[in-house]
């Protein structure tokens, strides 16, 4: 019997210090603004007894506390189904036929991405793929990179936080799985638990309600029922994070400029007010949002209304790798995967894209496991053509209930793809990448069909429900439209004769050159691809001419019903871009690396080829090459995966010709070594241009023993005022510069004066003049020069002596001062008497700090 007391005793002081623990809980979250000791565990007891303090507090009459706890534990029980719902939604992608189920696991297949952070929210229009390319070959550079769970984590030093983050990144590159993993982690407690709800949208959402009414609170209820369930109205009250995903698919007017200011967030209007006004921060500025765009649509957002932009790069080279492991499980299968993609340049370049990294796995799997002892595509029209097979095989086995051996093309998917075809070239022209119901009935397609499309082609046409049973599509990369463009217009040209690619099209068998229309068909498609400003139409060139080639209409027999496109042809083609490429000067270098590119898909590496041999065999020169071994070279050298941070004028040949020829070589470097290559103020006009550019990540330039004179720095000093400017160290030494370079430098400097590091003007007859007025610079607060060289510059002790006053009043930046062979009794001057020091022995006792003076190191001076 005591033993029972003992116990029961024991068991009632468990309970009073439960009691009191979770009633101190509960004056806590009553007094602050969530309820975290409520969220941090799921305990049925604690909502138990939580229910219990609700009706002693009723009974209480302490309606106000009683409503205050009611509405926090609501909150609870809604993060809690909120958490269950994003779960639920994002857990799984399909990959494959996602109608016909086959769901993968998204934690098990998620690769990390490469994110940088940085940048800003301006447009971007040249083509998505130029874009993946330049990337591609630029040489590792320290950039600032970010976690996905750190997204709105401010950096280091940065004091203002940040409320919203714009990401870009081009079509595929893998944004909308980024922020499904962001907030599928959220939803399992794997990270950002201070975050207490998460609301992801997407624009093709909100584009159906472009004609509807809400307030915020109604908006929120109405895609998330579980927090009108839970009747949360007041989100000022909590840590919230929007995301709104795909800004470039946007069809609603975000108007920034006359949208009128809206703060309430219970106050009904437009969802483009709601947008606008959320993004400016009107609308509940204590949450986060997170806005995804490819690039060309960026600027839709002022810059103003953004605290950060990322950019995601999509795959890493060891990202590949990761990637295909996972994908493939037999390690021998996935590195020898690995190493054939390795051999095409175009094909590893497009694996940055982790869509096309899923296009390329299915079709290397599908080769694998069906076609033994079949050599694998190595060019981007084989993979497209060996995908487009790989859905209609699928079509056939789980739709029309066929073998994988019987003949995958019928009449009906022959239709379906010249349908889908004519959808993708009339809206490629347009500019279009996501069409709604009246797209479809413009080609003919009705919209009964496209929902067979949908299921049947999943991988090549994309169909996304928003409300009210409206539907969206696209294709789900841009490069699987431009293919289906590219077949559409060749299979109408071999089929009726219809030159698409003519501005005034017609079916006439002779130009009025008499060319053949074949011949005529592929180079009026060159030439149209050629006036594209932005490279628009590049990859689509390229599918094109691919598609001419007998061993590709093969891989097509069933689909074609006749083939077109003699070897004869073929050749023709290749000439006329050989033509291009040695007539045209003012080709960019994109245009003339995708003719390049053009050719490979032709298999015509001839010229490419030459030039790598004389490489090889040291023997190039620059007497020799034509214009388009010189862009043949460019091609060679942009496309190799040697690292092009050094940049060695005299590799290839020291001139300028080869200069302007190679400059954007030049432009992806880091390091330019430039001297004793016989440069004039031309070469100068050139590189200021691409230092001067957003492109330009050069941080140290040699131009030493170059006869550029004044005029020549005078193009220089204009790309150092540019903010874009990124160079640390300019080397000038033996360029016949005088002291109006200096005028030209400083003036340079003093506007934009943080980046420079080393300065290097040896040799140049500068004199006291110009030394004066470089101490000008060196006076100012904003000048980080560390180390300064003057030697041989005929400067005298007037000029050591501005140097001294100089130094003296701004000690803490030059570490390296190089005034040797500067002979200031040669030109007839005096030495000061006796008694008084000569500024050149002051300057080595220039009173420094005493802890930078052992930094100090100024060079002796040759008298």
């Amino acid at each position: 019997m005591l033993l029972f007391v003992d116990r029961w005793i024991l068991l009632e002081d468990n309970i009073i210090t439960f009691v009191k623990n979770e009633l101190k809980k509960i004056q806590k979250v009553l007094s602050a603004d969530y309820p975290e000791c409520l969220v941090s565990r799921k305990s049925s007891s604690r909502e138990a007894f939580v229910k219990i303090t609700l009706k002693f507090l009723r009974k209480m009459k302490q309606e106000e506390l009683a409503d205050r706890l009611q509405s926090k534990l609501q909150a609870v029980v809604c993060h809690r189904n909120l958490k269950s719902a994003l779960k639920e939604k994002f857990q799984c992608v399909f990959e494959g036929i996602a109608k016909a189920g086959n769901p993968t696991l998204l934690n098990q297949i998620y690769t990390e991405l490469y994110i940088t952070e940085g940048g800003t929210a301006e447009v971007n229009d040249e083509h998505e793929v130029r874009q993946i390319e330049i990337a591609s070959r630029k040489p590792d550079r320290p950039e600032k990179t970010i976690r996905r769970e750190d997204i709105f984590k401010a950096s280091p030093g940065r004091d203002e936080p940040i409320r919203t983050v714009l990401t870009k990144g081009v079509a595929g590159i893998g944004k909308t799985v980024l922020t499904q993993k962001y907030t599928l982690d959220w939803a399992e407690d794997k990270a950002n638990q201070d975050i207490q709800f998460i609301f992801p949208f997407t624009f093709r959402e909100l584009n159906v309600l472009r004609e509807e009414k809400f307030s915020l609170v109604e908006l929120v209820h109405y895609f998330f029922t579980e927090t009108k369930k839970a009747g949360i109205c007041s989100f000022e009250d909590f840590q919230v994070v929007f995301i709104f995903d795909g800004l470039d698919e946007c069809r609603l007017p975000l108007d920034f400029h006359k949208t009128a200011i809206l703060t309430d967030p219970r106050k009904s209007t437009s969802v483009d007010v709601l947008l606008v006004n959320l993004i400016r921060g009107k609308l509940l500025p204590s949450a986060h949002l997170w806005i995804t765009t490819r690039p060309a649509a960026a600027n839709m957002i002022p810059p103003r209304c953004v605290e950060m932009v990322t950019e995601v790069r999509g795959f890493t080279d060891p990202q590949k790798k990761k990637y295909f492991k996972k994908r493939f499980r037999d390690k021998e299968q996935a590195s020898w995967i690995i190493s054939h993609i390795k051999t095409s340049r175009s094909l590893h370049i497009m694996c940055h894209i982790p869509v096309f990294c899923w296009i390329t796995a299915t079709v290397l799997e599908d080769v694998l496991n069906t076609k033994k002892g079949v050599q694998l595509p190595k060019t981007l029209t084989e993979m497209y053509i060996h995908f487009l097979v790989v859905q209609a095989k699928v079509k056939k086995v789980k739709y029309d209930g066929g073998a994988e051996t019987d003949p995958h093309w019928s009449p009906e998917s022959r239709n379906m793809m010249e349908s889908l075809g004519k959808l993708a070239f009339d809206q490629l022209m347009k500019g279009n990448v996501i069409f709604y119901e009246s797209d479809l009935t413009e080609c003919g397609i009705d919209i009964r069909a496209a929902s067979v499309y949908s299921g049947v082609f999943t991988q090549l046409f994309k169909e996304e429900r928003g409300l009210y049973q409206d539907k969206v599509f696209c294709f789900i990369h841009l490069s699987v439209q431009e293919f289906l463009a590219a077949l559409h217009v060749y299979l109408t040209f071999i089929n009726s004769g219809l030159n698409l690619m003519e501005d005034q099209q017609t079916t006439s068998k002779k130009s009025e050159t008499g060319e053949s229309s074949e011949k005529y068909f592929y180079q009026s498609a060159v030439d149209k691809a050629l006036q594209s400003p932005n490279g628009h139409l590049d990859l689509f060139l390229r599918f094109l001419l691919g598609l001419s080639l007998q061993t590709n209409q093969t891989l097509l027999q069933g689909l074609l019903t006749q083939t077109g496109s003699s070897s004869q042809t073929n050749q023709q083609t290749v000439q006329y871009i050989n033509k291009k490429l040695s007539k045209n000067r003012n080709l960019s270098a994109e245009k003339s690396i995708n003719l390049f590119h053009c050719l490979n898909e032709l298999n015509d590496c001839f010229l490419v080829e030459e030039i790598q041999q004389s490489l090889r065999s040291g023997s190039l020169s620059e007497d020799e090459l034509s214009p388009a071994e010189w862009s043949a070279l460019v091609f060679i050298l942009l496309s190799s995966e040697k690292d092009l941070d050094v940049f060695d004028l005299k590799k290839y040949s020291a001139s300028e010709e080869a200069l302007l020829r190679l400059l954007p070589v030049f432009k992806t470097s880091n390091k330019a070594l430039l001297s004793g290559c016989n440069l004039s103020e031309r070469s100068c006009d050139a590189l200021s241009s691409v230092l001067s550019s957003k492109s330009s990540f050069l941080k140290e330039l040699d131009l030493t023993n170059n006869d550029l004179q004044d005029s020549g720095v005078k193009f220089l000093s204009a790309a150092l005022q540019s903010p874009h400017c990124t160079l640390e160290t300019l080397r000038l030494g033996s360029c016949g510069l005088s002291e109006i370079s200096c005028d030209y430098l400083v003036a340079a400097l003093k506007s934009n004066p943080s980046h420079l590091r080393e300065l290097d003007l040896n040799s140049n007859n500068l004199q006291d003049s110009g030394v004066k007025q470089l101490c000008g610079f060196l006076e100012s607060s904003g000048c980080g020069l560390k180390t300064l060289s003057l030697s041989g510059c005929l400067i005298t002790e007037e000029g050591c002596t501005s140097l001294v006053s100089a130094l003296n009043s701004n000690p803490s930046h030059l570490r390296e001062l190089d005034l040797s062979y500067n002979h200031p009794g040669d030109s007839g001057i005096k030495l000061p008497s006796a008694g008084l020091k000569d500024p050149l022995d002051t300057l080595r006792e220039v009173s420094f700090p005493a802890k930078q003076k052992r930094n100090i190191k100024i060079m002796k001076v040759t008298v």
